[in-house]
């Protein structure tokens, strides 16, 4: 364990169904041939086996999924199923989940999600015990399911012997959601800008879209190396990934789908003490892998946020509770907060990311809450390290952070610099990826449909003119200089 985290005691496992607020509700089954049967032999199972058709808990291994949480794994037993994505005919935001199970349903969680307009997933909705009917936050073209089986000691055995989705009209609302949406995974409303002002009908470009929730945070170092996160990795020594206090933005296995930019800001300890005007800010952009800390219902960064709905929106319930004693100083398992975290941090994004001496407050944008330009995911050859940020398009700029391996990037524009080789080949071409943030496109996995940068083509033109000018003042010297001569030969003639 992390030397600079919490203790905790022994309580219920990660998972703690009892504590999620359902966002669906149970649906009467229609015919059968309006459903999508899934596969339980093709999705990936952590801490669960499949056995005479159903799904059960691996009493082979160790199913303790979620390491940031530091739940007593005695207490129950974990796993989780990933369904693959299931493409629908039609866009919908609302689909019809079915789960068949023997034991206890209330030991099973269920939940959906979708691939948006953009590309990217929207959040993942908890269904009622059995299934129900689920409406996202906009209409999507396709949808995946994820299911997680809990058990206590000496509770019955539970499995799942049967999933099925279908999709079905979308809701009144129409599905097609607006910027900004209520329900949360949506994306968030920016200031107008000249070129953005209502009315206006161009498609969003360069840095003129809506931004994503930004929220200022206490950060912790997860440690546990060998732990297994609530996706299923198992974490490594100096690796780069983020947990956050709630399943809703809890990426695949291996995945990159949520991805979080966390920026220092020189405020060290829970006084935030530091000297922050002179601190030069380091980013990491890094995938959340796991659920926690504290919590594991906060999603705090949407407007309906799932548990502590009293709460301001970016306002951690751990952070309430350390500050302002909120639910008499304990988190929703009861504990003692012992610290304001709302953010964990693997050792690597901690120690090499941001470069922290010790837990401190930090700006993380979550980058999956605004829509994404042209997307792309980070690669690099040893699938483990990340790739350097850079504060320019060359390797004679400044560091200024690292860009996580699986971290799915908005590529605001593209420019030419120095030529690097990475897993997409060889070029010249980099990413700006943020605000003084570049990396170069051979280690990244698509934003080629991004525009050049105008700032890098004004600054290419002004050199160009720059040069012209220089060339004109020589002309302009050369051509005094053969004057003066004329002058000398004509006062030569002269005498």
């Amino acid at each position: 364990m992390a030397d600079n985290r919490r203790t905790t005691t022994s309580l219920a496992a990660l998972g703690a169904f009892a504590l999620l607020a359902p966002l669906a509700t149970p649906t009467a089954a229609l015919a059968d041939s309006s459903w999508l049967e899934q596969d339980l032999a093709s999705t990936d199972r952590v801490g669960l086996a499949l056995e005479s058709g159903a799904l059960r808990l691996d009493t082979a291994g160790n199913s303790d999924l979620g390491a940031s949480p530091r739940l007593d794994p005695a207490a129950r037993r974990t796993g989780l199923a990933v369904f693959p994505e299931q493409a629908l005919e039609e866009p919908t935001d609302t689909i019809d989940v079915d789960v068949r199970t023997t034991g206890d349903a209330e030991e099973v969680l269920t939940e959906a999600r979708g691939v948006r307009a953009d590309g990217m997933w929207t959040e993942w909705y908890p269904t009622a015990s059995g299934g129900g009917r689920v409406t996202l936050a906009e209409a999507v073209i396709e949808v995946q399911l994820r299911i997680g089986v809990e058990s206590a000691p000496g509770d019955t055995e539970v499995a799942v012997t049967d999933v099925r989705v279908r999709p079905v009209e979308s809701s009144p609302s129409g599905g097609d959601s607006d910027v900004g949406d209520s329900d949360g995974g949506g994306p968030q409303e920016a200031e107008e800008t000249e070129e953005g002002a209502e009315g206006s009908q161009d498609p969003p470009v360069g840095d003129d879209v809506p931004q994503p929730f930004s929220a200022r945070l206490f950060a912790t170092r997860i440690g546990l190396v060998g732990n297994t996160t609530a996706n299923g990795h198992t974490v490594r020594p100096d690796d780069h990934f983020v947990a956050l206090p709630s399943r809703r933005g809890l990426a695949n296995r291996g995945g990159g789908e949520y991805t979080v930019r966390v920026c220092s800001t020189g405020e060290l300890g829970p006084e935030a003490v530091g000297d922050t005007e002179s601190h030069e800010p380091r980013c990491a952009y890094l995938p959340v892998w796991d659920v926690g800390p504290w919590n594991i219902t906060d999603d705090h960064w949407n407007d309906d946020r799932e548990s502590w709905r009293d709460l301001d929106r970016g306002r951690p319930q751990a952070q309430a509770a350390y500050t302002e004693n909120h639910n008499s100083g304990l988190d929703g398992f009861g504990r003692r907060v012992r610290n304001p975290a709302g953010i964990d941090l693997a050792d690597g994004a901690f120690n090499e990311g941001l470069q922290l001496p010790t837990n401190g407050w930090v700006q993380v944008d979550y980058l999956w809450t605004a829509e994404y330009r042209a997307r792309a995911e980070i690669v690099t050859a040893t699938q483990a390290d990340p790739v350097i940020l850079r504060d320019g398009p060359g390797t004679d700029h400044d560091t200024v952070g690292l860009a996580a391996y699986k971290a799915n990037v908005d590529v605001a524009c593209q420019t030419t610099g120095d030529e690097a080789t990475g897993p997409s080949g060889t070029t010249d071409v980099w990413y700006r990826i943020g605000a003084g943030h570049y990396v170069p496109a051979a280690f990244a996995d698509g934003g080629a449909e991004a525009p050049e940068c105008v700032e890098d083509a004004e600054d290419a033109e002004g050199g160009a003119e720059d040069a012209e000018d220089a060339e004109g003042g020589a002309e302009d010297a050369e051509g005094a200089d053969g004057g003066a001569e004329d002058a000398e030969g004509a006062r030569a003639g002269q005498g």
